[in-house]
């Protein structure tokens, strides 16, 4: 490991710690991805470059026993390891989703799903967490709260501005595993301005501090509701929906209707398009036709089908109307794009 980043990692408790307790191959995954660029942004933020595409993670300590991670990382749906890590102790993580989707599979074997503008706060650390990325990239924000590590002095700053995490975790704590919510328009956008400020990195210490009380402050008195049907899915739910995705990845010239898959399985139209949309943000039908046409503008790009081939390949008999959604989505016409951006 970098002498520097080891130094780096001295200096943050969190860090200390998240590196203990995570297995190593989840470890090389994000080592292998960091950069010789090592900057400290502030004072106050750590900057790690991750990856070739603009990835990155933000550190930072608006007060002893409270970390804030704030980053954007690609290939998340590879991480590996993730049912190794172990828990830390009297813990509680505040997420914020806002870009990806992840799933987290929760101790009554159901599976919990967050989409940007949602969050989560698991007071419970469980042991073993199982996540999986439904997006290539994935960003958000945490707030790790050790309780252990937040002294009694600064317990009592934080109730002096109207703090009480006594009270959020009666209001939060419903479950043994994870409150999920939508945030409200201004939850939103408190969580994203501690986020753009983190990416700044020029604040003083007092900055991330108040932003970072404020959206404490929402948390315990914003009225969130809990909709559990809404972010949860069963296993036998799960099931039916990653059998519906194989079924579309491996099978893009196939014209798969609803009709079908109702048959298929004991669920309706309805329900279908419910569950698959919690996982993957989207109806069956958009997902199909947004796979279709990525498929196409890669073969129009790389390869020499003719526009035709291309049409039947991504199930389309009829050239016209490939070409028209082709161009509600990308805004050219098949040829056009071709022309544009093939061999490049």
């Amino acid at each position: 490991m970098n002498k520097r980043l080891q130094t780096i990692i001295k200096r943050s408790k969190y860090l200390e710690a998240l590196i203990g307790r995570i297995p190593p191959e989840m470890l090389s995954f994000f080592l292998d991805k960091l950069q010789i660029e090592i900057s400290e942004l502030s004072r106050e933020v750590t900057h790690l470059k991750m990856g070739q595409d603009d990835e990155y993670m933000n550190f930072v300590t608006p007060l002893e026993g409270i970390e804030i991670l704030e980053y954007y990382m690609a290939g998340m749906d590879q991480v590996p390891g993730h049912e190794q890590a172990q828990a830390m102790d009297n813990t509680t993580v505040i997420h914020y989703c806002n870009r990806g989707q992840a799933e987290i599979r929760v101790q009554d074997g159901r599976y919990a799903y967050m989409k940007p503008g949602e969050f989560c706060i698991e007071w419970h650390q469980q042991v073993g967490k199982q996540f999986n990325f439904y997006n290539e990239s994935y960003g958000g924000l945490e707030i790790i709260m050790t309780l252990d590590g937040i002294s009694d002095e600064d317990e009592a700053l934080l109730r002096r501005f109207g703090i009480d995490l006594d009270l959020i975790q009666e209001a939060y704590d419903r479950n043994d595993d994870y409150f999920i919510g939508r945030c409200t328009d201004r939850f939103q956008a408190a969580f994203e301005v501690l986020a753009e400020s983190i990416q700044d990195g020029r604040s003083e210490k007092s900055t991330y501090l108040i932003s970072t009380l404020y959206v404490l402050n929402l948390i315990q008195t914003e009225a969130i509701p809990k909709l559990e049907q809404q972010f949860y899915l069963t296993k036998g739910q799960r099931k039916i929906v990653q059998e519906i995705h194989d079924r579309i990845v491996q099978n893009l010239a196939e014209d798969i209707s609803m009709t079908e898959l109702e048959a298929s399985y004991p669920v309706s139209t309805v329900s279908l398009n419910k569950y698959f949309e919690i996982v993957y943000g989207s109806t069956v039908k958009r997902y199909m036709q947004n796979l279709r046409m990525q498929e196409a503008a890669k073969k129009l790009v790389t390869g020499t089908d003719s526009i035709a081939d291309i049409a039947l390949a991504v199930g389309y008999e009829s050239q016209s109307k490939f070409g028209t959604v082709f161009k509600r989505k990308y805004g050219h016409t098949p040829l056009e794009y071709r022309r544009l951006y093939g061999g490049k």
